[in-house]
C-alpha cells in the first residue's frame, strides 16, 4: 500500500512526486515508456542532439523556488532568448518591454499613432492584473473558494478587471483601435493570423514575452526532470518505467490504486495523473465512475493543435545563419487570401527557425549548428498514416520527407544555402508527438487558446477532479498555460502536493 501514485513522468508529476517524497511520503511513479521527462526528451543522430518538445520557456523564477523547496543545491542558470517576426510588411524584435515596442511599433505605423497608443494603454493596465496571478489571485491556486471579498482592495480591483476582460476579445479591442491588419494580427497573436484569444489571455502572452522573458536553462531543458528525478530517488521515491497503466481503480466515487497492463494492482490514498484530461478519464477510468455533465466537458474541449517539426544538423560554412538575428524567427514569406489557404502552402504559412546550437553549443560536433523548423498542422492531416501505436502505413517516410523538404524550400528564402548545409534531418508529426510524446492526437500546448473555448471550466487549476483523492497535473491541469508550459506543469505539480500534504 502505497501513499500517492503518480502516473507519468512529466514536469508535473516529477515535481509532485519529489515534494512528496521529501516529506515522507511513500511514493510509486509509474511511467508508460522508457524514459522520464515527457516530451522533454532528447534524442541523439550523429553527434547531435535533438529536444522533443519543448524549446525554452517563460517564468524561470517559478522553476527556481520549486527546485529550491524539494531540496535541489545545484541550480541551473538561464539564458534569455529573443524573438523575431519577418512577414510581409513588418520585421521586429518582440521580446522587448512593452513601452520599447510601442515606441517602435509608432514609428514604423506613423498613420496608426493613436490608435497603438490606445491599445497599448489597455494591454499595459491588463499587464498589470496579470502579474503575480499565482499569488494574489484565488483562481489560479488550490483554495477551496475563490471568493473576491477574501482580497485587499488592490487585488480586488484587479480580479474584477480580469473578470471584465476574460470576456472580451482581442479581435474586437485591436478592430477599434487598429486599421492596418496586419498590425492588428501581430498585436493580437505576436505573428501574422488573426487573433482568437481573450484581452486576459493576450495580455499573459505579451507579459512573459515582453517583460518577464523566455529563457533556456543551462544543461538544457531536458535537465530539468532529470534534476527533479534524481531528488526524487534520493528521498526513498520508487520508479517503475516502462510500466503503462491499463486502469485507474475507482471504488464509490474515491480513487483506489491503478492496474497495469501487465495486470499488477498497486493501491494507493491519492493518485496523481500526469496523464492529460482526455487520455485519463476517457481511457484509464470506467465511464460508469465519471459524473456525465464532466465527461461531456472533457470529451468536447478542444486542445492546442499539433505540428511539423523537422530537425537539422547543418554546417554553418555553407548557411547564412546570421540573417536570423534571434534565437526564435517566425516567418512568413508571403500573405494570401483566406480562400488560397494550403496547409501545405509553406510561402504562406508561419513557421518557426529555430537556432538550438546557440543556445546549446555542446549538443552538435565540433564546428557544426541545429537548426529547428516547425509549423502547426492539424492531427487530421495525418492521421491516416497511423495504423496503431508507432505503426505507419507503407509511403509515410517519403511523405514527411516531402513536406519537410518543401518547408525547407520556403526556410532558404531567408536562409540562403541551407540546403547544401544539412547533415542530417529527423521529422516529427502529430503521430509522433502521439505516439512518443503521449500527447493526445499529438496536441503540444494544453487546453485550446481560443477565447469561445475557455469559458467552459469553472475555475482556473484544474488539478482537483470530481473523483476523491484523483489529482491532476501537467499543463492540461490549468485552464490557460498563464506561467508558460513548463512552470505551469510544475507549479501544478507543486500545488498537487501541497494538497496532499494538507489533508
Amino acid at each position: 500500500m502505497y501513499d500517492v501514485i503518480v502516473i507519468g513522468a512529466g514536469f508535473g508529476g516529477l515535481a509532485c512526486a519529489a515534494n512528496l517524497a521529501k516529506h515522507g511520503k511513500k511514493v510509486l511513479m509509474l511511467e508508460k515508456v522508457s524514459h522520464i521527462g515527457g516530451t522533454s526528451y532528447i534524442f541523439k543522430r550523429d553527434g547531435y542532439y535533438f529536444p522533443m518538445g519543448p524549446l525554452s520557456f517563460s517564468s524561470p523564477k517559478v522553476v527556481l523556488k520549486i527546485l529550491r523547496t524539494i531540496g535541489v543545491d545545484k541550480l541551473p542558470r538561464f539564458i534569455r532568448n529573443q524573438f523575431r517576426l519577418v512577414a510581409p510588411g513588418l520585421d521586429i524584435i518582440y521580446s522587448q518591454p512593452l513601452q520599447e515596442l510601442r515606441t517602435q511599433l509608432k514609428a514604423l505605423f506613423k498613420e496608426e499613432t493613436r490608435g497603438i497608443d490606445a491599445f497599448f494603454d489597455e494591454l499595459e493596465l491588463l499587464n498589470l492584473a496579470v502579474s503575480d496571478l499565482d499569488i494574489w489571485n484565488p483562481e489560479y491556486t488550490i483554495k477551496k473558494t475563490s471568493d473576491e471579498r477574501e482580497l485587499d482592495p488592490g487585488s480586488g480591483k484587479k480580479f474584477q478587471l480580469l473578470k471584465k476582460y476574460s470576456r472580451v476579445l482581442a479581435k474586437e479591442v485591436l478592430e477599434k483601435y487598429i486599421q492596418e491588419r496586419s498590425l492588428q494580427n501581430f498585436l493580437g497573436t505576436q505573428g501574422t493570423y488573426p487573433p482568437r484569444m481573450s484581452m486576459v489571455l493576450l495580455a499573459i502572452m505579451w507579459r512573459l514575452v515582453s517583460e518577464v522573458g523566455i529563457w533556456f536553462p543551462s544543461g538544457g531543458i531536458h535537465g530539468i526532470p532529470e534534476t527533479l528525478y534524481d531528488v526524487f530517488l534520493k528521498w526513498g521515491g520508487e520508479a517503475h518505467l516502462s510500466t503503462p497503466i491499463k486502469e485507474i481503480m475507482i471504488d464509490n466515487g474515491r480513487v483506489r490504486g491503478v492496474m497495469t497492463a501487465k495486470g499488477d494492482v498497486f493501491e494507493a490514498a491519492w493518485v496523481v495523473s500526469n496523464a492529460d484530461y482526455k487520455k485519463t478519464f476517457l481511457e484509464l477510468i470506467q465511464v460508469q465512475n465519471v459524473p456525465k455533465d464532466f465527461l461531456e466537458v472533457v470529451k468536447t474541449r478542444p486542445y492546442f493543435g499539433s505540428e511539423l517539426c523537422v530537425y537539422l544538423g547543418v554546417d554553418p560554412q555553407k548557411v547564412k545563419l546570421d540573417m536570423l538575428g534571434a534565437q526564435h524567427l517566425f516567418y512568413r514569406k508571403m500573405v494570401k487570401s483566406e480562400a488560397e489557404f494550403d496547409l501545405t502552402d509553406f510561402d504562406n504559412r508561419e513557421i518557426e527557425i529555430y537556432l538550438l546550437s546557440q543556445n546549446a553549443p555542446d549538443t552538435t560536433p565540433p564546428e557544426k549548428a541545429s537548426l529547428i523548423l516547425r509549423v502547426g498542422f492539424p492531427y487530421e492531416f495525418f492521421e491516416d498514416w497511423r495504423l496503431g501505436e508507432k505503426k505507419r502505413k507503407k509511403g509515410y517516410l517519403d511523405f514527411k520527407r516531402r513536406l519537410a523538404e518543401k518547408l525547407m524550400k520556403t526556410a532558404e528564402t531567408l536562409l540562403p544555402g541551407l540546403a547544401s548545409a544539412i547533415e542530417i534531418m529527423e521529422i516529427a508529426t502529430p503521430l509522433t508527438y502521439q505516439d512518443w510524446g503521449q500527447r493526445f492526437l499529438g496536441s503540444i500546448a494544453g487546453w485550446s487558446w481560443a477565447a469561445e473555448d475557455s469559458q467552459e471550466f469553472p475555475k482556473k487549476m484544474l488539478i482537483e477532479t470530481p473523483i476523491q483523492n484523483l489529482l491532476m497535473v501537467g499543463i492540461y491541469s490549468a485552464a490557460e498555460l498563464f506561467l508558460g508550459g513548463v512552470p505551469t506543469a510544475m507549479y501544478t505539480g507543486y500545488l498537487a502536493s501541497q494538497t496532499i500534504l494538507t489533508n
